[in-house]
């Protein structure tokens, strides 16, 4: 009985003991790895495919372009003049309407924005100095120098376009440091000092 149990014992490894690896099997294996190349080949060249990559291609040029244009807007443009002149601009400084400056509810103090009349093309660079307009519909305020640029005083509200100029980077100004001679009881002065300096030195040798 003992000699059957092991038998069975040796005969339940060899069923559950992995497969070697034979030639038929690496040939299976390189048949579906070629069957999966064509199928990806077939995938790419399909119309479908095709059209995926075009769509793709189109929202990524889409979304590229909206970020571009992300700093220009369109709306209503007004201005104002004698009746803020001299006062205090949110910025600090005195609104002064024959400056080309403008008022904005977002955008920093400082920035620079191409202010263009749509109806007849004009345009003027203005800066950002204050806060407004606070009426629906409109984008800036402009001074009243700004609004003479593109000629809409007569008509007050006019339709515009706002493009956002990045300014430069200002370069680093060189400083020249100018060389004063020293009066000769200065030089006089200092010579003595080294000596002092060099007798002590040899006394302590």
């Amino acid at each position: 009985m003992k000699c059957k149990n092991r038998d069975s014992r040796a005969n339940a490894r060899e069923q559950w003991r992995p497969a070697r690896p034979s030639e038929g099997n690496e040939c299976e294996r390189q048949l579906r790895m070629n069957v999966t190349m064509k199928r990806n080949e077939c995938a790419s060249n399909s119309p479908h495919f095709n059209h995926v990559v075009r769509v793709t291609l189109f929202i990524i040029m889409a979304m590229a372009s909206i970020g571009i244009s992300a700093q220009t807007y369109t709306g209503k443009a007004s201005y104002y003049g004698p009746g803020f002149h001299g006062r205090k601009c949110a910025n600090g400084d005195v609104f002064d309407m024959n400056k080309l400056t403008c008022a904005h509810r977002t955008l920093p103090f400082g920035t620079m924005l191409k202010v263009t009349n749509t109806k007849n093309g004009k345009s003027t660079t203005v800066e950002v100095t204050d806060r407004g307009p606070y009426v629906k519909g409109r984008i800036v305020d402009l001074s009243k120098a700004a609004a003479k640029e593109i000629d809409m005083i007569a008509a007050g509200v006019v339709n515009v376009e706002i493009e956002v100029i990045k300014p430069e980077p200002e370069q680093p100004k060189a400083t020249v440091t100018r060389y004063e001679p020293e009066s000769n009881n200065e030089l006089k002065e200092k010579s003595e000092e080294v000596d002092k300096n060099m007798e002590w030195a040899q006394t302590i040798r």
